[in-house]
């Protein structure tokens, strides 16, 4: 009896819990979700490499995300055209993860004052750009190489400066 009990106040709670999750707003949803992830991503990070002296940090404000615009996987294969994520002059965060990788990946993106970058990444990785509307990846080597990586695409809102 008190088994019973127990496991329809679970179902309960989880089915309040999802109805509240999906009574938010999609953008909400995504953010919501990109916190957890990002955090996440810190602490195991932060756990996983807390002697290292390579260790990197990016800060971003997630109150400046506007928009959840797209997300996407793919695989880049070495000696092909770079993929186009972004192509459009407007701000937007790429958060970028390289699944499996047996080459570098060659990442070009414009950063938000203008200025176009070029990043090379090794390995499996999450990353996050800041972009002003450019942003490609591109596998490095022969028909043999590939990066299966995947993505997701904020769109930021327009800022002050820029008016």
């Amino acid at each position: 009896m008190k088994r019973d009990l127990r496991r329809h106040m679970r179902r309960h709670l989880k089915w309040q819990l999802v109805g509240q999750l999906t009574r938010q707003p999609p953008v909400r949803i995504a953010t919501n979700l990109l916190r957890i992830s990002a955090l996440t991503l810190v602490v195991v990070s932060a756990g996983a490499s807390l002697p290292s002296p390579e260790a990197k940090a990016q800060v971003f404000d997630f109150g400046q995300i506007d928009s959840f615009e797209s997300a996407g996987t793919g695989t880049q294969r070495g000696g092909a055209a770079p993929k186009t994520i972004v192509d459009d002059g407007d701000r937007h965060t790429v958060m970028l993860t390289i699944l499996d990788s047996n080459t570098d990946a060659k990442i070009t993106w414009k950063t938000t004052d203008g200025t176009q970058q070029t990043t090379f990444v090794h390995g499996t990785t999450v990353q996050a750009f800041q972009t002003s509307g450019l942003f490609k990846i591109e596998a490095l080597g022969g028909d043999n190489r590939s990066v299966k990586y995947g993505y997701v695409l904020l769109r930021l809102k327009e800022s002050k400066d820029r008016i």
